[in-house]
């Protein structure tokens, strides 16, 4: 697998990724959020069960513990998330779970103590004055969704390091896989009877519509493309080519949502994406000058 060939498929993730926020968004208006997750889990979980059951090899309690730590934070992300969304707009939604990839690098010292670089505080310092600007605090007032949100961005971030340390440390990636679907499935199932309205889930057209989106597309089909071609591009790439989930919620959140941002939240939602970027491709573009620099001689002589 080629490189470019593994980034296209990466943006394929991406841009699908990014059409759940409006999706959501109108589904959410009438299901609740904690069984919307249960269900979309459970689509996935049958069907991954069903794909890749000759897989399942069990070769110790490590991969269970590894399993279990993944679920508790898959199944924070995806939550707050749907949560989050009853109560924002997709396009805030998807900024501000955008930020994940900021804070992935302060988790990164919390699990491993891996130092945190100049341009990851640069960017936290966009990110926290476009949030500012986006959302207005002193104006609209603290909306519950965007802070639920952000619970789901850190949930997110600490996600992606511990995958990183577990995929590295345990080989069948599919059983922590199996075991993830199956957690969320079961504990957003548990929250859903204990404290939302079963009857409000309707199986109307449009909500079976998203319910397969988000149970096959957006978990099934996307975790598994995600985990199985990302290691045939850099970290940094990778990062930066999943970046484009962010512009494209918000892209599809004005165009099918019919959300309108004034120009103080455009100037913020431009400073955050800034920040985001920055952080994560000030490294590649200073190492890749460098290199540029170190072969002159060499093209000289």
């Amino acid at each position: 697998m080629s490189r470019s060939k593994a980034e296209i498929i990466l943006f394929f993730v991406a841009t699908v990724w990014a059409g759940t926020f409006p999706i959501l968004k109108f589904t959410l208006a009438g299901f609740p959020p904690f069984y919307f997750v249960a269900i979309r889990f459970l689509i996935a979980s049958v069907l991954f069960t069903i794909f890749f059951f000759r897989k399942f090899k069990f070769e110790g309690s490590g991969e269970l513990k590894a399993g279990l730590v993944l679920g508790v934070l898959l199944f924070l992300g995806f939550a707050s998330q749907s949560v989050g969304l009853v109560y924002t707009s997709s396009s805030n939604s998807a900024l501000i779970t955008g930020v994940n990839v900021l804070i992935v690098p302060f988790a990164q010292f919390i699990i491993t103590r891996k130092k945190v670089f100049f341009e990851n505080w640069v960017g936290v310092l966009l990110v926290t004055l476009g949030l500012y600007l986006l959302t207005r605090p002193e104006i609209n007032g603290i909306n519950l969704g965007d802070w639920v949100t952000l619970v789901c961005a850190i949930s997110w971030a600490f996600y992606i390091i511990y995958l990183d340390v577990f995929t590295n440390r345990y080989k069948n990636i599919y059983v922590m896989i199996l075991i993830q679907f199956w957690f969320v499935t079961v504990v957003a199932f548990v929250v859903g009877f204990l404290f939302e309205d079963s009857a409000r889930v309707i199986f109307s057209f449009n909500n079976i519509l998203a319910l397969l989106y988000g149970g096959i597309l957006a978990t099934l089909v996307a975790t598994t493309l995600g985990n199985k071609y990302q290691k045939f591009t850099s970290p940094i790439r990778a990062t930066l080519v999943l970046a484009w989930e962010t512009p494209a919620a918000v892209i599809l959140s004005i165009l099918f949502v019919n959300e309108q941002f004034h120009f103080v939240q455009i100037t913020g939602a431009v400073l955050m994406i800034a920040g985001i970027l920055f952080s994560e491709s000030f490294d590649y573009i200073r190492t890749s000058l460098k290199k540029s620099k170190e072969a002159l001689p060499d093209e000289a002589g």
